[in-house]
């Protein structure tokens, strides 16, 4: 099996598991709920009785986030591939990065002037993975001393690697593992699907990303894309 087969079938397995205990655990209080609201709705008071129906309602709703995160997962994919001028799409992704840092008065450091190199890939299934990562490093540095992320490049005959790097507050050893777990996430309201996501389309388009960390001092997410070999094209 080839590793980007084995990486895809990692995620699925990734994806099933963390269903089944999130929709189990939210299944199982939802009939506890429900039980114990049916066998003493004739005592309870209309107080009681309402919130019984609040907390099952939430529950509902944290099914239905479930649900909608799963539909996001699936709705991104990669359609046809085609070699792609890397110059012009760099320059739509620091432009798009360079407007929401100016909004949240982050600092952007980045190369500039980039060689003529060709990759291969779907540019919308590329836009959606390398924003997902730059957000997630964005939001990794709010409530940080002087928030600054590091964009840089490199090209090898056969891939392209950027480098994504920040000071934010960093990921504890024992959640690294779990970063690209679909609907895993250490901040309150958010539904951990960003890097899931850009893993998975960049897999799919013969990439690959790897996450490393200190907690406390920051993140570097560093991510290979496929490189188009003009000699051994010619």
């Amino acid at each position: 099996m080839m590793r980007s087969e084995k990486e895809l079938m990692e995620n699925l397995e990734q994806i099933l598991s963390t269903l089944r205990h999130e929709l189990g655990n939210s299944v199982n209080s939802l009939k506890i709920t429900l039980d114990v609201a049916r066998q003493n709705y004739e005592t309870f008071d209309d107080q009681k009785r309402k919130e019984y129906l609040n907390r099952g309602s939430e529950l509902l709703t944290r099914q239905q986030r479930l649900v909608e995160a799963m539909k996001s997962y699936s709705q991104f994919r990669v359609n046809e591939q085609k070699e792609i001028s890397f110059p012009s799409f760099w320059k739509h992704l620091l432009g798009w990065t360079s407007r929401r840092a100016l909004n949240e008065d982050i600092k952007i450091i980045y190369e500039d002037e980039i060689g003529p190199w060709l990759i291969m890939g779907d540019t919308g299934a590329l836009h959606k993975a390398m924003t997902s990562i730059v957000s997630n490093a964005m939001e990794a540095v709010k409530g940080t001393d002087s928030p600054t992320i590091y964009l840089r490049t490199s090209r090898t005959n056969h891939s392209l690697k950027i480098v994504i790097q920040d000071n934010g507050c960093g990921i504890s050893e024992s959640d690294l593992p779990r970063v690209f777990t679909p609907l895993f996430s250490t901040k309150k309201g958010k539904m951990g699907m960003g890097l899931p996501i850009a893993r998975k389309l960049l897999i799919e388009m013969g990439g690959r990303i790897r996450i490393h960390s200190v907690f406390g001092r920051g993140t570097r997410a560093t991510v290979w894309l496929k490189g188009v070999d003009k000699q051994a094209r010619e």
